[in-house]
């Protein structure tokens, strides 16, 4: 979906968009059902305030143990959109931002790409780690069972260890 910035005004529109192409990352379903919400008003002649919230249900497998888990994704963002070009400056140096800048996406044409932003925005809510529960034990490395539901069938025999040697030592 894409917003033309010349047909926004200072009234707020409010959109409801169903799952579509945003739900999505590289041909995988990031989202099993999403729903995104957006407000956009203008705040001057060239600035749009965009304010949205995205939530889903997203089915994915647990880092630990491989176990197919359900997730429940739900985020909030606001951006400021800008048809002015970025100043730009003669040197890279270090500076610092305020939040209002740092949320400020400076457009090259005149139409905002409202999937864009839900789907960068998607990205961002997801954890760096999931879990099917706080508890998982995972898989064993040796004879990778689920530790979750099974038993490990290694033998506790370290015997064929190479540090074995080093647990003589500690003895001594």
């Amino acid at each position: 979906m894409k917003l033309a910035i010349d047909k926004i005004t200072a009234k707020t529109g409010r959109y409801k968009i169903a799952k579509g192409s945003w739900c999505q990352i590289e041909g995988e379903e990031l989202l099993n059902d999403g729903t995104a919400e957006i407000a956009v008003s203008r705040r001057d002649s060239h600035t749009v305030q965009l304010t949205g919230m995205i939530a889903g249900l997203r089915t994915t497998i647990c880092d630990r143990c491989g176990e197919q888990v359900k997730q429940n994704l739900h985020c909030e963002f606001e951006y400021l959109v800008s048809t002015l070009k970025m100043e730009e400056t003669p040197e890279l140096r270090e500076m610092e931002c305020s939040d209002e800048e740092a949320n400020t996406l400076y457009l090259e044409e005149p139409d905002i790409d409202v999937d864009g932003i839900l789907r960068e925005q998607a990205y961002l809510a997801l954890p760096l780690r999931t879990l099917c529960s706080e508890d998982c034990k995972g898989i064993c490395a040796g004879c990778g069972v689920g530790l979750n539901s099974d038993i490990c069938r290694c033998p506790s025999d370290n015997s064929g260890s190479p540090f074995a040697v080093l647990a003589n030592l500690s003895n001594k």
